[in-house]
């Protein structure tokens, strides 16, 4: 989809997207290809770079497997992972999340943190050169509360299915461990919001 065009929403309101260095969009809401395309949104909003992109756009047979491959996988999950470092900490600094629900925002926030530090370890240990946060994003207005968590599990199903989509082309043993780890914690960060809001679990 052709950037800053907008993807169609069937039947729920839109939600904003936590979008870096640019004006927040509208993301699509229902549906398995909306979600598709809503987790491309957050993965090029949050600065995943091309080869990445290709992997998750579903061209996996152009990008070549190997030890660059790897590392471009892992600087896009570090990418993934400072965009939502930015969102729960914009909404914990601004008080978004019900005040209830802040000790959930506090340690979500904690896990991406540590997150990020592994994987940047990881990547250093290989003699990469992990990528630091966008210098700004764009964190547009929100009315808080319980549509801010909804905000929230927006940004955790997109980066499940970016992990999901990346994690099946690395052939580095050390990150596929650390990865599948995380996607653990996507998922119960998923089932909690999801809990929250009153909706199916799975």
């Amino acid at each position: 989809m052709p950037e800053g065009r907008r993807a169609p929403c069937t039947g729920q309101e839109s939600r904003r997207v936590l979008c870096a260095g640019q004006e927040s969009r509208r993301a699509p809401c229902t549906g398995q290809e909306s979600r598709r395309v809503f987790m491309l949104r957050v993965a090029r909003a949050a600065g995943v770079a091309p080869m990445a992109m290709a992997l998750l756009e579903g061209r996996g047979e152009a990008v070549p497997r190997g030890e660059g491959t790897d590392l471009e996988i892992l600087y896009a999950a570090l990418t993934l992972e400072h965009h939502a470092i930015a969102l729960y900490d914009f909404g914990v600094r601004q008080s978004l999340f019900p005040s209830e629900l802040r000790r959930y925002a506090v340690e979500f926030r904690g896990d991406h943190l540590g997150h990020r530090d592994t994987q940047a370890a990881i990547a250093r240990e290989r003699g990469g050169t992990p990528p630091g946060p966008r210098r700004g994003y764009d964190e547009g207005a929100s009315p808080g509360g319980l549509r801010f968590v909804r905000d929230a599990l927006e940004i955790e199903l997109a980066a499940q299915r970016a992990y999901s989509a990346l994690i099946s082309h690395i052939g580095t043993p050390e990150y596929m461990l650390s990865a599948a780890f995380i996607l653990i914690d996507e998922v119960r960060h998923i089932t909690v919001w999801r809990r929250v809001l009153g909706l199916k679990i799975y």
